[in-house]
C-alpha cells in the first residue's frame, strides 16, 4: 500500500492510497463474512482496499495497534474506543478513508476524460457556470469530486448530487476550494475532501 502525500491540513484526517492489495489479516472474522456478499472479486477488493485505508488511517493516528481493532460501521469508524465519523472511497488503484469528530466525506476519481456536457445531470446551473471559469484541467472531475464528499458528510442527503449544494471560492494551480470542500490533483487521481467543521 503506497500513501500518496496529501496537503498538511488534510494529513491528520485523510489518506490516500494506491496499489493496495487486500491481506486477510487486516481483517476479523466479521469484517471476513461481510466481505463475502460480494460476488465479484473485483467489488469485494474495492470495499476491503477502502477499508485497509481507514485502518492504515487508524494505525497513523495512534488510535489502535492491529488493524483487525478497526472497524467500520458507517457512519462510524471504531477505533481504540474512540468512535469517529468515516468516508471511504475507491476508483481503480487508488482508495481513500477520512475520519473527524464531525460528519465528514472523501472522494478519489482516477483522472479520465468526462464530456463536460454532462455537467447538466449533477451540477447546477451557477455550479456549471463557475466549473467554466475555473482553468485548471479535469476541472468537471474536480468538481464532481467536491460533490461527492460533500454529498458523503450530509449522509447522502439530499438524494442526488445536483441537490448537494457547493459554492465556488477559488482556483489554485492544483486544486478548487469551495465553501464547505476542497479538491487536490494527486499522482493519477483527483481527491476532494469536506472542509474541517471543528
Amino acid at each position: 500500500m503506497n500513501a500518496i502525500e496529501l496537503p498538511q491540513d488534510w494529513r491528520a484526517r485523510a489518506l490516500v492510497v494506491t496499489h493496495v492489495t487486500p491481506k486477510l489479516d487486516w481483517f476479523g472474522e466479521e469484517e471476513l463474512s461481510e466481505s463475502e456478499v460480494f460476488r465479484a472479486e473485483k467489488r469485494r477488493d474495492e470495499w476491503m482496499c477502502a477499508r485497509m485505508a481507514v485502518k492504515r488511517l487508524a494505525l497513523n493516528r495512534g488510535l489502535a495497534a492491529d488493524p483487525k481493532h478497526v472497524r467500520v460501521v458507517r457512519p462510524h469508524v471504531i477505533a481504540g474506543g474512540m468512535r469517529l465519523f468515516v468516508s471511504l472511497s475507491h476508483s481503480e488503484r487508488f482508495a481513500a478513508a477520512a475520519m473527524d469528530d464531525t460528519p465528514i466525506g472523501i472522494d478519489v476519481q482516477v483522472l479520465r476524460d468526462v464530456d463536460e456536457r454532462t455537467a447538466k445531470f449533477f451540477l447546477t446551473t451557477g455550479e456549471a457556470k463557475a466549473m467554466r471559469h475555473c482553468t485548471i484541467a479535469h476541472r468537471l472531475l474536480h468538481f464532481w469530486c467536491a460533490k461527492e464528499a460533500e454529498w458523503k458528510r450530509r449522509g447522502g442527503n439530499p438524494t442526488t448530487l445536483k441537490k448537494t449544494p457547493i459554492l465556488f471560492e477559488s482556483e489554485s494551480l492544483h486544486g478548487l476550494r469551495f465553501d464547505s470542500v476542497e479538491t487536490i490533483e494527486l499522482a493519477g487521481a483527483i481527491a476532494a475532501l469536506t472542509r474541517s467543521t471543528s
